[in-house]
């Protein structure tokens, strides 16, 4: 069993990444079963070091992600694509592939994030949002230094062929699961959204920082269900608190 610490659910991009293992895992044969135990992901009948060396050896054979991007509808942007101005969402990929190691991989998936890549954020990860000026002197966003995590960023865009398709919208939805799901399962429930699955249902909306788009801190939409419940979604006043933002205390 691996318990992946770094990667946590109230985070899209750590939640994003963690579908990101599971589906490369399964693309190499891996057979990965994926739940949730409170806000980290779990892979079963796996250890940390084979999950490190598959994820490291899918990169040195090249990955093929440029070429599986989902396509936007209706001539936009693709439903994760939060790009604009002078950041190049390929472009981005394309600086991860060449510069994503395997012992980035290990420090994404074993330890917390302490955001300290030079890596230009796609707006997933609410902890690397670089903010404008707020004082004479500062830089603004397009300029300030890039802090964000390489490998996170790289696992989580690997997953879109899974966890970023359909329409554009104001906001991005993601549920968790409790129960042990293969691949074929983990692709029915991002999809679905459901916590019937003994699971929580999150939701970001899209803010703006200049003209790029980034993710907000998430809301929970659900509490959590036993598995085979039935309970609906609850009212948007009944909306929990914001689940976290950067720097308040981490479970």
């Amino acid at each position: 069993m691996f318990k992946m610490i770094g990667l946590r659910a109230e985070n899209a991009q750590g939640w994003l990444a963690a579908v990101g293992v599971a589906y490369l895992l399964d693309r190499q044969g891996h057979d990965p079963v994926l739940y949730w135990e409170g806000q980290h992901p779990v892979l079963l009948n796996q250890d940390a070091e084979r999950v490190i060396d598959a994820l490291a050896e899918y990169l040195a054979q090249d990955s093929d992600l440029l070429a599986n991007l989902p396509q936007g509808v209706k001539g936009e942007k693709a439903a994760l694509d939060l790009s604009a101005g002078r950041v190049s969402f390929t472009g981005v990929i394309e600086t991860m592939l060449k510069s994503v190691s395997r012992d980035k991989i290990a420090e994404a998936l074993l330890y917390p994030w302490k955001n300290q890549d030079d890596i230009t954020s796609l707006g997933w990860d609410i902890g690397a949002i670089k903010q404008g000026a707020t004082s004479g002197g500062d830089k603004a966003p397009t300029d300030a230094p890039h802090r964000g995590v390489l490998a996170g960023q790289w696992l989580a865009a690997e997953s879109l062929p899974v966890t970023g398709t359909g329409p554009r919208s104001d906001r991005y939805a993601w549920v968790t699961w409790s129960l042990p799901l293969d691949m074929e399962g983990v692709r029915s429930v991002v999809l679905s959204r459901s916590p019937a699955w003994g699971g929580r249902v999150y939701e970001a909306k899209v803010g703006r920082n200049g003209q790029m788009g980034y993710l907000q801190p998430a809301r929970t939409l659900s509490r959590p269900e036993m598995p085979g419940g039935s309970r609906a979604l609850i009212a948007k006043e009944d909306w929990d608190e914001t689940v976290w933002q950067p720097g308040a205390a981490k479970a």
